[in-house]
């Protein structure tokens, strides 16, 4: 509707402003996603030529609310600033004008389907498919499965392929018959009631074993725990101490702390560790622990835990709390006092808390203001209420040469944690990182992390251990896997590294002697058969596990081909929920009769 003047209301204007903004937004995503090629967009003329509606902001003159967000297609969150963002926000164009192309590609392809077929569409199809083999060369496995004159039905397969493998395990283990060692355990603990003390030169690695089988046959009890926990030895490793009072873990403690007990590993704590062993161990004379790590103590109190950590901190490198839901501000108040450089005491090298109810404050008193987490190698923070992207920015800030990161299980970290993970690696030493459950991150944020050169920001991270499992649907694709595949395995990547020596190294392949990941993770993810081809090509001498559970999109061409690309240091293959894997590659991969490889979850 338009005034006598014949000027635009500003209904009109609102929608001829809507209309130059999109356009300017289209620009701009197209020179985004294709930087190389010049644009041909002209100069856009103004909305209205009575009023201009040029602003500072790509949004015109009237405010942004959520209805003209949604219009435009944008984000109307905030982003962050940086080199991290501004290669995301590229990612994500890019990615987007190449969905665009290819549904154009589609569109033009169905409409061009009825169209006269001319006699030598059929050999360009069958040149294209050989280029497809070519790039692509797990298109041409093909498995060997023997035939027997054997009964063949299905459960006779799963059978037979049951006991090959376990078999063949045995041989690879040399357990076909029994060690000496194997029998001597079973045997004591078949006969454990009689046993009075094990000596103090029995170590910390048998005295767990005989625990996991006192445990496993149900001999688990007082009269054993006193028999393994006797004065004199440097760790105590107890794997379930249901069956353990408070009052006989305080005295034990109070007698091995005095003679110099070094570790101390209490799973499934439960009612034994409370208040009465905190005391033990912190009215001791002489204290010598460097490792404590509680589990699902559910009497330890907040107030306890801090002043187990007061008094240990003078020797304490290693802690690991699980479980123990009472546990709150005094005890982060406690490791942040206690374990500051200006302190002059302890060095705290590992942090592992698992499912503890901390909030962000708590969290965020542990961070760079003290400094005490300057020293850390190990920090994992799995299943916490409290942490999102301001805690774990805030605590890596603090790191200087961190090793292994695991923040599995967060529902509230986004892209902003991975930036924060890729400006911590200044030092390039970061090896191993867990990020399974983050279902809030994107595939632009993962290749911005694994990207080899980024102006601004250190280099990716050279990974050996690498978890991406059940993360959003299209987080982790065959665009991200292969840029951390090839972050971890180059040597080194410096400014001075161009494109096609990259491309070249690749091509020629031997990334394995240069690194390569040993245990990945991918479970739940959309990545197909091209990752398989990527691992086989740069990690061909160092992946050693591999889970691809509930992965659809990998077939037994990939896998076949991975297996027989791959040395025989692959020990375990994890493909649990993958109906689509058949007998083509269970009985035909090239280490059916190896025994080395245990493929876990085959139907």
């Amino acid at each position: 509707m338009s005034d006598e003047t014949g000027g635009a209301t500003p209904r009109g204007l609102r929608g001829s402003v809507r209309i130059r903004n999109r356009a300017v937004a289209e620009r701009e995503a197209s020179r985004l996603a294709r930087p190389d090629v010049p644009s041909r967009t002209g100069a856009l003329g103004h909305a209205s030529r009575k009023k201009s509606s040029v602003s500072s902001t790509p949004f015109g003159i009237l405010p942004l609310n959520r209805s003209v967000a949604a219009e435009l297609g944008g984000d109307a969150e905030e982003q962050w600033c940086g080199p991290f963002s501004v290669a995301r926000q590229m990612i994500a164009a890019r990615e987007e004008a190449r969905e665009k192309r290819e549904a154009e590609q589609k569109e033009r392809e169905e409409k061009s389907s009825d169209v006269y077929q001319h006699p030598l569409d059929e050999i360009v199809e069958e040149v294209e498919e050989e280029k497809k083999r070519k790039a692509n060369p797990s298109m041409k496995w093909k498995g060997k499965v023997r035939e027997t004159g054997e009964k063949s039905n299905f459960y006779m397969k799963r059978r037979r392929r049951f006991a090959r493998q376990q078999q063949g395990l045995d041989l690879s283990r040399n357990q076909r018959i029994p060690s000496l060692f194997n029998l001597c355990v079973g045997f004591l603990v078949d006969h454990f009631e009689f046993v009075e003390g094990l000596g103090a030169g029995i170590g910390a690695d048998v005295r767990r074993l005989i625990c996991e089988s006192l445990v496993s046959k149900g001999k688990m009890n007082g009269a054993a725990f006193d028999t393994i926990a006797e004065p004199g030895i440097e760790a105590l490793e107890i794997i379930d101490c249901a069956a353990v009072t408070q009052d006989q873990l305080s005295s034990a403690l109070g007698l091995l702390i005095e003679s110099g007990l070094q570790a101390l590993i209490l799973n499934h704590a439960g009612r034994a560790f409370g208040s009465k062993a905190v005391n033990s161990i912190v009215s001791a004379s002489s204290n010598q622990l460097f490792a404590l790590s509680i589990g699902g103590a559910y009497l330890l109190k907040d107030k306890d835990a801090s002043s187990l950590l007061e008094a240990t901190s003078s020797t304490l490198s290693s802690i690991e709390f699980k479980a123990c839901h009472l546990i709150g501000t005094s005890f982060c108040m406690s490791i942040s006092k206690n374990f500051a450089p200006s302190r002059g005491t302890g060095c705290l090298l590992e942090l592992s808390l698992e499912d503890v109810p901390l909030t962000k404050e708590s969290l965020l008193t542990m961070g760079s203001a003290s400094d005490a987490l300057q020293n850390l190698k190990s920090l994992s923070l799995r299943h916490i209420e409290g942490i999102d992207d301001d805690v774990v920015s805030n605590l890596l800030d603090s790191t200087r040469n961190l090793e292994a990161i695991d923040l599995s299980n967060n529902s509230l970290l986004t892209d902003g944690t991975l930036s924060a993970v890729r400006k911590c690696n200044k030092n390039g030493t970061l090896r191993a990182m867990q990020l399974s459950g983050l279902r809030n991150i994107s595939s632009a944020g993962l290749e911005a992390l694994f990207t080899l050169h980024i102006p601004g920001l250190p280099s990716a991270p050279k990974l050996r251990k690498l978890d991406l499992s059940s993360c959003s649907k299209d987080a982790v694709n065959d665009a991200v896997f292969e840029l951390a595949v090839l972050a971890s395995s180059v040597k080194a990547v410096g400014n001075a590294t161009c494109a096609e020596e990259v491309q070249s190294k690749r091509v020629s392949g031997g990334w394995s002697s240069l690194g390569g990941l040993i245990d990945v993770n991918l479970s739940g993810s959309c990545v197909t058969d091209k990752s398989m081809e990527t691992l086989a090509s740069m990690c061909s001498g160092s992946l050693r596990e591999l889970d691809v559970s509930f992965c659809a999109f990998v077939s037994n061409k990939g896998l076949g081909f991975l297996v027989s690309e791959l040395g025989n240091q692959l020990a375990k293959l994890h493909i649990w929920g993958n109906a689509q894997i058949s007998d083509e590659f269970l009985d035909g991969h090239g280490r059916v009769d190896d025994g080395g490889l245990e493929i876990i979850g085959a139907w």
